[in-house]
């Protein structure tokens, strides 16, 4: 069972909604190291579920490299001929209004194509009583989200 505690929460930019399309809107803010970076939404599909949740161009491709890299695991595992431990994909960013945490373990699923995530989104927050919600996504829907986000 999940326990939520809204214990000093500000409000998180952060939203689940149904699977429509919206226009894009640049938001800028400040990055750790100085200075405004550009971001906008990047919608997660997961499920019957779509997240909305701010992102810069700089962190997708970072992500993507990530799965990249879990794409070739898959590719060794399919072409290896004796079983073996393979390494988990475990990516991870915080900013001042939200953190992402994408969790994939290739030794559960035969292929890409089958492979599912661990979404995890929070809400930095004093004492460390923030939301927190966690959820499950294809490998497959991620990816193309993360495609589309790059390509718009």
């Amino acid at each position: 069972m999940q326990s939520i505690s809204a214990c000093n929460l500000k409000a998180p930019r952060l939203t689940a909604t149904p699977r429509r399309s919206f226009a894009p809107v640049v938001v800028t803010r400040a990055a750790a190291v100085g200075g405004p970076v550009a971001t906008r939404p990047l919608l997660l599909h997961a499920g019957e579920t779509t997240i909305s949740l701010p992102f810069s161009n700089e962190r997708a491709q970072e992500l993507q490299a990530a799965f990249q890299k879990l794409f070739q695991t898959f590719a060794e595992k399919q072409k290896a001929t004796r079983p073996k431990r393979w390494d988990m994909m475990e990516w991870r960013h915080t900013d001042e209004h939200v953190g992402v945490e994408i969790f994939c373990n290739p030794n559960a699923h035969t292929t890409a194509f089958d492979a599912k995530l661990l979404v995890t989104l929070w809400s930095p927050s004093v004492g460390g009583q923030g939301l927190k919600v966690t959820t499950e996504a294809r490998l497959s829907a991620v990816t193309s989200d993360l495609d589309n986000f790059l390509q718009g």
